[in-house]
Parts: structure tokens; sequence; C-alpha cells
């Protein structure tokens, strides 16, 4: 069963993928694409640390 923390982290990297998107959709000025990007870049990494857990935990 996913803990709050999973569910929180799952949701923000959600959020930040999205909000990327849209600036990538709108045409944001490049920045702010970076900036985006950056928050997307850094969410990943801590899902892919979730998964890297787990997957200790597994073996």
């Amino acid at each position: 069963m996913p803990t709050d923390e999973t569910r929180r982290l799952l949701k923000v990297f959600g959020v930040a993928v999205t909000a990327f998107e849209d600036a990538v959709e709108k045409g944001a000025l490049p920045e702010e694409v970076r900036k985006s990007e950056a928050e997307v870049r850094t969410r990943l990494e801590e899902v892919t640390g979730l998964i890297e857990r787990l997957r200790a935990k597994k073996q």
C-alpha cells in the first residue's frame, strides 16, 4: 500500500510535469521553461530515489 509520502511525491511530480507542459505549450519565456524543466528534473530524481529504496527493500 502506498504511503502518504509516496502519494505526496507522485502528486508533486505530476504538478511539476503539468507546469512544464503548460510553459512549453503557451510559449513561455525561455527562462520560465528552463525553471519548469529544472523542477521536473528535481522531482524525477526524487521519484527515482523512491524507486531505488523500494527496490532495495525487495531484495
